[in-house]
């Protein structure tokens, strides 16, 4: 039962990419016709995006979603030019350029954005493919109904139209000879997308969905209006890509709105709605998080345990010292509250988790130094309990996995026989008994 690892890591997150594609074709099977989107925001809700990215790829998805511009640039270094990428998140400073010149494809929230992404692709002589958001209810980010109006027509100034010598210019009033400059016979802005958010999809008794979907609806049918008014010079309206679903409503809504849906925890095989669990939605979880115990001590009865001795042990006992703090992203407010497993049993956390470690009363328990604990995964306690006991959701549970955590590819299928794994680039060789792999 000893854990090992050649890093030196003491606490590591082992990503199931097998569970994860399993998850994937779950999920696209029950969107279909509808597209699946993997959403790999926060670091892949920080089971490591490389890891992620690359074993989604390898599996044929080429559609995926981030938060930020900066994200998306660095899913554009490891997957190439082959696949789709989605940003929505950015200030009024940010720097559109690169993005542009890296093709991502960008959310627009602002009706200053229009314009601030007509100059960048005319700077970087690219075309701005983007992704009006309409604020259907969610009160977030996006355009709310008087922004949406301004954005319409903000639209129609900027589709290119036809001058004398069948030069095109982007705004009506700009008349007369053709002027020196970008090349307006490309489109510098093309509406691709029209996104939105729902706000209550894991409640599915909330009707506000409803709402928020006949909002999209109207929106959907005003931005059509647009682009075929422009003839084309803005987009297609037949291509348009309509999306507002997250997990919870790709899991419960029946018929399914849109033509495609941005997933992004349920991919990693946790549940958004609190009545079922991973295994009622036939998902996998992906991360399994685990440490392993390094010291072993007896106490006696009335012996206290870690900062502000917020527990006391009633009888003699035996204390595990484990790895894992909330420097590791490990919720301090779990502290005598969660538990972790080892050997197949479950064992209490007491007193305060610190920022490196934590304790755990394993009693009279068989538990040897060295052997492996389970703090969270398919064989332990799972990421929603450890958000029950810290007064959170399982989504920042996995999400708040700090960096000091190795993030160590695993395939789950192969339960025997040598297991290959890969941790910062490095292929590991681990021996797990003997026997043949099962694919």
């Amino acid at each position: 039962m000893t854990s090992t690892d050649s890093t030196g890591a003491l606490v590591r997150a082992e990503i199931d990419v097998a569970a994860l594609r399993a998850n994937a074709a779950v999920l696209a099977e029950r969107l279909a016709p509808a597209r699946l989107k993997c959403v790999l925001k926060a670091n892949a809700y920080g089971h490591g995006v490389e890891i992620i990215a690359r074993g989604l790829f390898a599996a044929g998805w080429r559609d995926f979603c981030v938060a930020t511009i900066s994200e998306g640039l660095r899913l554009r270094e490891i997957l190439g030019d082959d696949a789709t990428i989605l940003a929505w998140l950015y200030g009024p400073t940010t720097d559109l350029d690169a993005a542009l010149a890296a093709r991502i494809e960008l959310g627009v929230s602002t009706v200053d954005s229009l314009d601030r992404l007509r100059d960048a692709a005319h700077r970087t002589k690219t075309t701005a493919r983007v992704h009006l958001k309409a604020d259907t209810g969610l009160g977030r980010n996006g355009l709310a109904p008087a922004d949406w109006a301004r954005a319409l027509e903000r639209l129609r100034a900027l589709a290119p139209h036809r001058q004398r010598g069948g030069s095109e210019t982007g705004d009506p009033e700009k008349s007369g000879p053709a002027r020196t400059g970008p090349d307006e016979s490309v489109l510098s802005l093309e509406v691709v997308g029209l996104m939105s958010h729902y706000a209550v999809a894991d409640e599915p008794d909330r009707v506000e969905t409803a709402q928020q979907t006949q909002v999209l609806e109207s929106a959907h049918r005003e931005l059509t209006a647009v682009l075929d008014e422009a003839q084309g010079r803005l987009g297609e309206s037949d291509r348009l890509e309509v999306h507002i679903a997250n997990s919870p409503a790709a899991l419960t809504l029946l018929p399914f709105p849109g033509t495609s849906a941005r997933v992004g925890l349920s991919l990693y095989g946790l549940s958004p709605l609190e009545d079922r669990d991973s295994q009622d939605l036939g998902l996998a979880p992906v991360m399994r998080l685990v440490s392993q115990v390094v010291n072993l001590k007896d106490v006696p009865g009335g012996h206290g345990a870690s900062y502000g001795l917020t527990f006391t042990a009633q009888n003699d006992t035996r204390f595990a010292l484990v790895p894992g703090g909330y420097g590791d992203g490990i919720a301090r407010s779990a502290s005598n509250r969660a538990e972790v497993s080892i050997r197949g049993i479950r064992y209490p956390v007491v007193g305060r988790i610190a920022m490196d470690q934590m304790i755990v009363d394993v009693g009279a328990g068989e538990v040897a130094i060295g052997d492996e604990v389970v703090i969270f995964g398919p064989d332990g306690p799972s990421a929603a309990e450890w958000g029950t006991w810290a007064d959170t959701i399982n989504y920042e549970i996995v999400t708040r996995i700090s960096d000091r955590v190795d993030r160590v590819e695993i395939d789950g299928r192969k339960s025997q026989g040598h297991e290959s794994r890969k941790t910062d680039g490095e292929d590991v060789e681990s021996t797990r008994g003997e026997g043949a792999e099962t694919q």
